[in-house]
């Protein structure tokens, strides 16, 4: 289902917090989450402090950051399971965080990929 222009600036508009709550909850319901991607592989961002890699909840949400310097970039789902089973200790492995729903002024939750994978599991 695709969401209009309002609901997109709408879940913008919440805190980071609350953009967290709605992609845990979103994640769960729909067993996907998504990053975007170029022909060089995923979009890692630096934060000055980290490497992370950027996830939203839904489709229509990774395409409204694929502007300016992003323009080149797809939104890309990534199955939960395979997040979890693959992506997860990839990640890890070397060293990249996650940026959860990030606000184009860079406001968004980071942790590592294993404290979101217990975020996602409920543990």
């Amino acid at each position: 289902m695709s969401l209009t222009q309002e609901q997109i600036d709408n879940f913008y508009r919440q805190t980071s917090k609350e953009r967290f709550a709605q992609f845990l909850e979103q994640v769960a319901e729909h067993k996907t989450l998504w990053t975007l991607a170029n022909e060089q592989g995923c979009v890692l961002v630096d934060t000055g402090e980290e490497q992370c890699l950027l996830l939203w909840p839904h489709q229509d949400l990774a395409e409204s950051w694929a502007t300016e310097e992003y323009a080149g970039c797809q939104p890309m789902g990534i199955p939960l399971d395979d997040f979890l089973d693959k992506w997860v200790p990839g990640l890890s492995n070397d060293g990249y965080d996650v940026a959860l729903v990030p606000t184009r002024a860079g406001e968004g939750e980071v942790m590592s990929a294993k404290e979101l994978a217990a975020e996602l599991q409920g543990e």
